[in-house]
């Protein structure tokens, strides 16, 4: 019996439609061939999940998101639909959670496993708990240094606008004869450096020979160290004698000695006293000096006439 061609037709309608079903529901992340079974769970804010993003447990992945709807008209609550594989069993205290499941940014839900022995049964209400993803961490952390990147930006921005007012025709100019003066100052010192080379290498003998002498006078107190130390002992024990004869005591009473001998010094030479007048009075020498002469002519007249003195009488 052959088929007619409407029913070829409507077969291949029902196939076709039967394909795109099952293919628009793979693409939708729905196992066809597993059965599943439906919980809810309530998030106060779904930014980023949508309709089939997928259901993860340790990393696998065991469902999908079946439906998202609003639970008030100011959309305070939203009620989340998922559809989780029948072999997966979830106890009481299990959690769902919000996650950045690639670098996109991309939302997912994932499931925090519990171990009560008690099981969640289909159409019941998961709880919801708030946990950060690795995306999410690194927004907040760079949120800060995304607004200190900002301002740094502004304030560059501030200064190459005032180095652009202070960079000038006159000022570029002042910098490009600094410049200059730097180059002929580093020639300068290359030419510095240069003669002092060439000094040093005409000086080079003169320099060994000082060196030869410093150690040659070294050497010398190296091996004369025992009479410097003998030398020094003595001049040690010096010292102890001159500090206890109280040498002190003896430069005072020379001084005091100094100063009376100046006093009858400066007496004499005011003619006070015997001395000072013989030293300052020319009467008395003019006296002396004319007694003198009388005694010598006395003496002189004696001697010439000795009898005129003395008389010699015999009994």
């Amino acid at each position: 019996m052959k088929l007619k061609t409407e029913y070829k037709v409507g077969l291949v309608g029902v196939l076709t439609i039967a394909l795109l079903y099952l293919g628009i529901a793979y693409l939708k992340g729905q196992d066809i061939f597993n059965v599943e079974t439906n919980y809810y769970t309530v998030f106060n804010n779904v930014e980023g999940l949508y309709k089939s993003n997928y259901v993860y447990l340790n990393g696998m992945k065991v469902g999908y998101i079946k439906d998202i709807q609003n639970m008030d008209a100011h959309g305070d609550k939203f009620l989340v639909k998922v559809s989780i594989k029948s072999d997966i069993v979830l106890s009481k205290d299990s959690r769902i959670a919000i996650f950045s499941s690639d670098l996109l940014g991309s939302k997912a839900l994932k499931i925090i496993p519990g171990r009560s022995g008690v099981l969640y049964q289909t159409q019941d209400t998961i709880p919801t708990i708030a946990e950060s993803g690795f995306m999410d961490q690194m927004s907040q952390n760079l949120a800060p240094a995304v607004l200190r990147l900002n301002s740094v930006m502004a304030n560059l921005d501030t200064l190459l606008v005032n180095v652009n007012n202070v960079m000038d025709s006159k000022t570029q100019a002042n910098i490009r004869q600094s410049m200059e003066n730097i180059k002929l100052a580093t020639a300068n010192i290359n030419r510095i450096t240069l003669e002092v080379d060439g000094l040093m290498d005409s000086e080079k003998k003169k320099i060994q020979k000082i060196i030869s002498n410093t150690e040659s006078i070294t050497s010398n107190f190296k091996d004369n160290n025992e009479k410097l130390t003998s030398a020094i002992n003595n001049f040690n024990a010096i010292s102890d004698t001159i500090a206890k004869a109280k040498l002190g005591n003896t430069i005072r009473e020379t001084n005091m000695s100094l100063t009376s001998l100046s006093n009858i010094l400066q007496k004499i030479e005011r003619g006070e006293g015997s001395v000072g007048l013989l030293l300052k009075d020319d009467k008395l020498y003019n006296n002396i000096e004319s007694s003198t002469k009388k005694l010598d002519d006395l003496i002189l007249d004696i001697k010439t006439n000795p009898k005129k003195y003395v008389t010699i009488r015999v009994f």
